[in-house]
């Protein structure tokens, strides 16, 4: 008998302890699938000045797709231990993205607390994303609006950094401050690959303002930067034959204002923000050569958006959002960037028209449609995500899709 009442007290306490466990920690699965028919038009062809038009299916018209693993646990006092690990992948053909990484959206361990801030260890997206993600129009645009961002340059669809401590403060009278520090990781040089960055943010409900500044430093043949989104801007190649710099050499420099004012119904929204690449010293000639080359890789050639000769990039993103009804959201945008190209007599252009609209069928579930045209002068127009219409210097289309989360 007292066996069977020692058993069944073990038992119970086995018990208890569980569920003060359980309810101390928890793990969430969540994630966003988000795919669209697009269709685009004036696409290069290949074939002498030629364009045509293409259709096909995207991944991400909203929103990137990913599924994410996320936790906490209860420390006590109001601080709490947590992880996330995310992975981005492509809808359309299953492939992952970031590079084919197993958790290339996110991989961090850390602390957190309303007391405490947050601070993360791993690969993460820095302070600018967060400032482009409130202001600026990549949530209702997604990947239709990078090229125009100086080719991604600006991070306004959220670059990582490896080897990341990242540090905010807790929100205070609606302020907010940021550190981050990537680490190059290469011996006997600390600024070998390095990154870092720093921000603040301030809101107050109806109106808020934020700024997010970021640095790359240039890596070598053996080690890689830290950061990850500098292998799309030419100043941070260690293979260009004519970069002027060495390895620890600042080869990125990008910052970011932006801000928002909520009315009733209406959202008006903007960013600027200002990309430069110290390194580059490539001259290209007074103008692109449209006669004879008709297409040109963004982010690599010569006059393109973070080229081989694009030493600095400016970028206007404002628009305004209309809750027509509880279900029903207008997006609106203008994007204007300009682009210092050296051995050239005059700056290129980039301008691009975008409007959408969201039907929410529920909470998770959302059906939209986006049109928008791209105009590029002086500069090889890079497209909206599907080729770029080389000599044409306009470029259009339009895309219907669905997005679902969980």
């Amino acid at each position: 008998m007292k066996r069977e009442v020692l058993a069944a007290s073990a038992l119970a306490a086995l018990g208890a302890l569980a569920g003060q466990a359980q309810a101390q920690s928890s793990v969430t699965i969540y994630g966003i699938i988000d795919s669209a028919v697009v269709y685009n038009t004036k696409v290069a062809t290949g074939t002498a000045r030629n364009t045509g038009s293409l259709g096909g299916v995207n991944s991400g018209g909203l929103q990137a797709s990913r599924i994410g693993f996320r936790g906490k646990e209860d420390l006590g006092g109001g601080l709490f231990a947590d992880f996330g690990l995310e992975n981005g992948f492509s809808v359309d053909n299953g492939s992952a993205l970031q590079g084919g990484a197993l958790f290339g959206r996110r991989s961090v361990v850390g602390l957190s607390g309303t007391r405490f801030g947050v601070l993360h260890i791993g690969r993460r997206k820095d302070f600018t994303d967060e400032i482009a993600g409130a202001y600026s129009s990549i949530t209702p645009y997604s990947g239709f609006i990078t090229a125009v961002h100086a080719n991604n340059l600006d991070r306004i669809g959220g670059n990582r950094a490896n080897n990341m401590i990242y540090y905010s403060t807790p929100t205070i009278g609606g302020f907010r401050a940021n550190v981050t520090y990537g680490f190059g990781e290469a011996a006997d040089s600390v600024s070998t690959g390095q990154s870092l960055g720093f921000g603040a943010n301030y809101d107050q409900g109806r109106w808020a303002i934020g700024f997010g500044y970021w640095q790359s430093k240039l890596g070598s043949a053996t080690v890689a930067s830290s950061d990850q989104g500098a292998a799309s801007g030419a100043g941070c190649s260690t293979t260009l034959a004519s970069n002027a710099g060495k390895a620890g050499s600042t080869c990125i420099k990008t910052w970011i204002l932006g801000s928002r004012y909520k009315f009733d119904a209406v959202t008006l929204r903007g960013t600027y923000s200002e990309v430069k690449q110290p390194l580059v010293n490539t001259a290209a000639g007074a103008a692109p050569a449209f006669n004879t080359v008709f297409t040109a890789t963004a982010g690599s050639s010569a006059f393109t958006a973070g080229g081989v000769n694009n030493k600095k990039a400016q970028i206007l993103d404002v628009g305004a959002d209309f809750k027509v009804a509880p279900a029903l959201l207008v997006t609106t945008s203008v994007i204007h960037s300009r682009y210092d190209f050296v051995g050239a007599s005059s700056r290129g252009k980039l301008t691009e028209l975008i409007a959408g609209v969201q039907y929410y069928l529920s909470k998770r579930t959302t059906l939209y449609s986006t049109i928008g045209t791209l105009t590029a002068v002086d500069m090889y127009n890079p497209g909206t995500g599907a080729g770029a219409p080389g000599a044409d210097n306009r470029s259009s289309f339009l895309a219907a899709g669905v997005r679902h989360t969980f």
